[in-house]
């Protein structure tokens, strides 16, 4: 029930949202490349992110641009990632309403809401939770049986969640201390002594993150290689803390931090969300001591571990351009929610070693153990070892009959899911109410309608200017039409051009229509009027074609109007001064005969004044002329 309602809530924002920059930019660069490891190992970023790739390959060539089938691929997974943790709860705590309390708490947390509502995230983060939860499950069973095989599946979840974000190896280190601080019983020379009989376990799932950043450290990922200073991690681990996670735990932050041209908000809570979220961690805290002794408190150090191993990485890089505002930002703290909910779940209710372990060899419903035999009593003068004492595991008495206790608490549990559900309300509906402004949504449908309807009736040609920047900013790789576009080529009804003069020739403007294009000259090469062939080529060589202006605007075009008496292939240049530089495409093409011709040239972002055409058949005969200008809409 919570999985399909979860489902249904995220469903619905999903579908009203699209994809964003990082999104349109690689699903086009997926379209460039053949599957295979070349690929799949580009760095993006500094990042390496296998999986990441993977997912924008299949989406690319099977379904390009369609939000609604990356919708149902993100719910299907995150159901998985639900289900996982409810089976991880119920082996901690027991099949019941501390576990169903948890899993609800970790369903609508809004740790996860940026995270399934923004692709790349998604992409990103829901198989890094599907990975992370499947080791702690396979790690109860490997402590409960010794059998490795669950090491190896626990092992498997580990290099499933690093191929798709690195971060995820911090989270590993949670299988130790669930065994060092849950899963052991006795004093701390017992418990250490637990650790290192699990030596294997950790070895095994080292093996997947070893191999992992062996490929990093090997390929050609950038790293800041700065050490990260104390007052920069603490800034982030606080900030983090009291911005994000504990806004968090009510259901927060409630209001989101962006700017006109940002729809990936990070948390920006007010001064009530901040007290309220330290409140609240405070209060829990004080229940745990209450129910369970001082020692309830070990259960922060699990989020605890997780966010310091991420405040330090994030100070390692990008602290020094970004600042504080990594720690309000959801992508960087979206597993920490799985660390997060059992602390909050076992400040309450701490799990009983054996029976966990007998959860982990038997199943969530194990057979009933049979009455133990009464202890016999210690020698007299034998007292245990301090270090061998077992502390208290929260065991809680059976709670008196009558309506006095249980309504209280009943009316209370009932109080407190309300008022986070309505907290969480509020934040998912800030969040959706800034997400769906993405202008992205309106360009792209447009275009795609228009370049459906003109392809019916034939080949097409466009101009391949830059698209809208707020598609494809300054910082996207591909930021040209034919490199947005590329992925939907193959289902058009026609093939589509691009910078072929030779047919009619369109464009699309900044909200994503495509137009009918005419070009506007600003430079021309007719500096011999009335001479026939002002720019012949004849034989091997080369020969230089003058503009009488010099075109310093990157996004130009430029061209080549040629006659060729036989077909020929020439090399083709821009220069400006000593430079010489390859127009964007027809570097290298074969001239055609016949009547007058054109070659279109788009600029590589780089200013000119002339054009060198060189060739090496000794029979070719061109003339040749040049005009450098822009392309604007046909009245």
């Amino acid at each position: 029930m919570i999985a399909a309602v979860h489902a249904v809530v995220i469903g619905a924002l999903g579908v009203a949202g699209y994809f964003y920059l990082d999104d349109i930019d690689m699903t086009a660069e997926a379209a460039k490349h053949p599957f295979g490891w070349d690929y799949i190992t580009l760095p993006l970023n500094d990042h390496l992110t296998p999986g990441l790739r993977t997912f924008y390959w299949v989406s690319a060539h099977l379904a390009p641009y369609d939000n609604d089938s990356t919708v149902v691929a993100r719910l299907v997974l995150q159901t998985v990632a639900t289900l996982l943790m409810a089976y991880l709860l119920a082996q901690l705590l027991g099949p019941g309403r501390a576990a169903l309390l948890g899993l609800g708490v970790y369903a609508f947390s809004p740790l996860l809401v940026p995270s399934l509502l923004s692709l790349s995230s998604g992409v990103n983060l829901v198989p890094t939770h599907i990975g992370i939860l499947l080791l702690l499950v396979m790690h109860i069973r490997y402590e409960a049986t010794r059998q490795l095989k669950y090491a190896a599946f626990g092992a498997l979840g580990v290099l499933l969640a690093v191929c798709f974000w690195e971060k995820a190896a911090l989270s590993v280190a949670l299988a130790p201390l669930l065994t060092l601080l849950y899963l052991s019983r006795g004093g701390i020379r017992a418990r250490i002594g637990a650790l290192f009989r699990s030596w294997l376990a950790w070895l095994i799932y080292a093996l997947p993150i070893l191999a992992f950043f062996v490929v990093f450290l090997t390929g050609d990922y950038a790293s800041s290689g700065k050490t990260p200073s104390i007052g920069a991690t603490w800034d982030l681990f606080s900030d983090a803390w009291v911005g994000s996670i504990a806004p968090a735990m009510i259901g927060g932050p409630w209001t989101w931090f962006s700017l006109d041209i940002v729809y990936y908000s990070a948390s920006s809570p007010g001064a009530v969300a901040i007290v309220a979220g330290q409140v609240a961690a405070l209060v829990l805290s004080v229940i745990g001591v209450r129910r369970n002794g001082w020692w309830a408190l070990r259960a922060w150090l699990l989020p605890g571990s997780v966010l310091a191993g991420t405040a330090v990485l994030l100070a390692a890089g990008r602290f020094e351009y970004v600042g504080v505002i990594l720690a309000r930002n959801f992508h960087y703290l979206s597993e920490i929610t799985i660390a997060l909910v059992l602390a909050e779940v076992m400040l309450l209710v701490v799990p009983d070693p054996d029976a966990v372990a007998a959860r982990g060899r038997h199943g969530l419903w194990p057979p009933e153990p049979a009455p133990a035999a009464p202890a016999a009593p210690a020698p007299a003068g034998r007292h245990a070892a301090p270090d061998d004492e077992e502390p208290d595991q929260g065991a809680l008495p059976p709670a008196p009959a009558g309506d006095g206790v249980t309504r209280p608490v009943g009316i209370g549990l009932v109080i407190a899911v309300v008022a986070y559900a309505l907290s969480y309300g509020a934040t998912v509906g800030s969040f959706e109410k800034r997400w769906v402004e993405n202008p992205i949504r309106d360009y792209m449908t447009t275009a795609l309608r228009d370049l459906e309807t003109n392809t019916e009736k034939g080949q097409i040609s466009i101009f391949d200017t830059y698209v809208a920047g707020t598609v494809a900013n300054f910082i996207s790789t591909n930021r040209r039409t034919s490199d947005i576009f590329r992925p939907v080529e193959p289902h058009l009804p026609a093939a589509v051009r691009w910078d072929d003069a030779t047919r009619p020739m369109y464009m699309f403007d900044q909200g994503g229509h495509l137009l009918r294009a005419r070009f506007v000259e600003e430079a021309t090469s007719a500096d011999r009027p009335g001479v026939f062939c002002a720019h012949p080529l004849r034989g091997v060589g080369s020969v230089t074609v003058t503009l009488d202006k010099r075109i310093p605007h990157p996004d130009s075009f430029l061209r080549l109007d040629y006659l060729s008496q036989t077909p020929t292939t020439v090399t083709v240049q821009l220069a400006d001064g000593a430079r010489r530089f390859a127009p964007r495409r027809f570097a290298e093409t074969t001239l055609t005969t016949g009547k007058y011709s054109s070659l279109m040239l788009g600029t590589p972002n780089k200013a000119y004044d002339r054009v060198v055409v060189s060739s090496t058949d000794p029979d070719a005969m061109i003339c040749l002329a040049a005009k450098a200008g822009r392309p604007e809409p046909a009245l």
